[in-house]
């Protein structure tokens, strides 16, 4: 079983270690002063916004940890609350952990006043999408978009991107 905590200062350098194991993970670089500032922002809020984490120990070790922001407003213009990471160490996948965290998502979503928990997954992500359907939950008829880079640089100056349909 995990203990899961909401994570502090104290946990900063066990969240560095798991966040540059998820960017391995995902193929992604990211070099140490980035994981470190990262650690900070997850382990102090911005008011009710945050983010949030919570940190999941298996004898003592951490395991993996889930991040959260709240938003506003949600249904009846009350606050929600966005699952944006939900990451295991591989040498603890298949251990409940994963199931764990989200319980514990949930758990602080309810016991903070937030109406509802989001998050995403990639469509290809098959993986992710089975376990969250082992979990009861149901994909939202939603569509996710995105800015970034380029494109939000040029959004901001009025220059949207070519169109789609």
């Amino acid at each position: 079983m995990a203990d899961i905590v909401e994570a502090g200062a104290a946990d900063r350098p066990a969240l560095v270690a798991l966040l540059a194991e998820m960017a391995r993970f995902y193929a992604e670089r990211r070099d140490p002063l980035t994981l470190a500032e990262a650690a900070v922002a997850l382990t102090a809020p911005a008011g009710r916004a945050g983010p949030f984490c919570l940190v999941a120990r298996r004898h003592g070790a951490a395991a993996g940890f889930v991040s959260l922001s709240g938003f506003f407003p949600a249904f009846d213009f009350r606050w929600g609350l966005l699952l944006k990471d939900l990451f295991v160490a591989e040498a603890q996948r298949g251990t409940e952990t994963a199931s764990a965290l989200m319980t514990a998502a949930a758990e602080y979503a309810v016991r903070n006043g937030y109406q509802r928990l989001d998050w995403t997954t990639d469509a290809a992500n098959d993986r992710a999408r089975a376990f969250y359907g082992k979990l009861g939950a149901k994909p939202a008829d939603k569509l996710f978009y995105r800015l970034d880079g380029k494109a939000l640089a040029a959004a901001a100056r009025g220059t949207w991107p070519e169109r789609t349909r």
